[in-house]
């Protein structure tokens, strides 16, 4: 997308409302609270409209991630340009040198459209492949289970066993890529969330000889690559999702540099979204639009209550 275009298309508040209101509602106005269409708009008060069902005012913003911003929206509307065009991620540092807004207001923005980004309806079926992955930074000597909460001194080990924060992932050949973040890589929950993501008729799931996935043949037709013997055999094999673990750490290690495991889900979610949209043709801005107006204020003050929170919205 242009940012020079969306800027002179939308460069003011009005403008940017009208957009909103045609996506979110298409042209009949119906009321947040109650779903009335029954609206009016709202006397002295700009860009707000009045039910006449249950007497309230609202806006085209709110339950949206646009809810209570005190950011204009053309300025909004730049931010998420710039971050949708930065296919391996944009620093919170860096949109404030592009667009003069505080650090503050740079994070929380991005946030925001991370959680935009969250895409409820992924299905993979085909051929699917399945792996796991640690983030926590590079080994140093000495560096033990720390107390330092960024990803970049978590655990000196690597692999299996280490002390990282541990992410599994599952992509469908040619498709889209689904992650989740997973405190124990037991048989259980990665089977819970095979079962949640794919679809079990006419698709092979792909993985490792890794013990977790052992007896998934019961519920979906299952292939195994020994990677003692070789990396791959045919169709057989797992390159797939370990470029998207590559594509994500190379982003991650080049853009953010370390960042919380409390936050990752939602980092998780922005590459999962450039993932699954690295083909598309159409205009990805209104695409975005789309998708973000469906979110709500799932965040408390747009932060993060607790890990398991954050586990918990991001991937219900």
């Amino acid at each position: 997308m242009n940012i020079i275009a969306i800027h002179k298309e939308y460069d003011t508040q009005k403008k940017c409302i009208q957009h909103l209101e045609k996506l979110r509602w298409n042209g009949v106005v119906r009321c947040t609270y109650c779903g009335s269409d029954h609206t009016k708009p709202a006397k002295g008060e700009q860009f707000r409209h009045s039910c006449r069902s249950c007497k309230r005012t609202f806006s085209v913003l709110l339950d949206t991630i646009f809810e209570h911003t005190r950011l204009p929206l053309p300025e909004w509307f730049v931010i998420i340009a710039l971050v949708l065009n930065a296919k391996r991620g944009m620093a919170a540092k860096e949109i404030q040198r592009h667009t003069g807004v505080t650090y503050k207001t740079a994070y929380y923005t991005a946030m925001r459209i991370r959680i935009g980004m969250l895409e409820d309806n992924t299905q993979l079926d085909g051929i699917i492949e399945m792996d796991e992955s640690y983030f926590g930074g590079k080994a140093r000597k000495k560096n033990t289970a720390t107390n330092d909460p960024t990803l970049s001194t978590v655990s000196a080990k690597r692999g299996r066993g280490t002390k990282k924060v541990s992410v599994a992932g599952m992509v469908e050949r040619d498709g889209d890529v689904k992650t989740k973040v997973i405190e124990k890589l037991t048989k259980r929950n990665l089977l819970h969330m095979l079962k949640t993501y794919a679809k079990e008729d006419n698709s092979l799931l792909i993985t490792d000889g890794f013990k977790s996935y052992s007896h998934f043949d019961e519920y979906i037709e299952h292939m195994v690559i020994n990677h003692s013997k070789a990396f791959s055999k045919g169709i057989v094999h797992v390159n797939t999702i370990e470029g998207f673990w590559s594509y994500v750490k190379n982003g991650i290690k080049g853009n953010y540099k370390s960042i919380s495991p409390k936050y990752l889900p939602f980092y998780l979610v922005e590459y999962e979204w450039k993932f699954n949209h690295r083909k598309f043709k159409g205009d990805e801005f209104k695409l975005f639009l789309d998708n973000a107006l469906k979110h709500e204020n799932e965040l408390e003050y747009w932060k993060a209550i607790s890990p398991e929170q954050v586990k918990k919205i991001a991937y219900s």
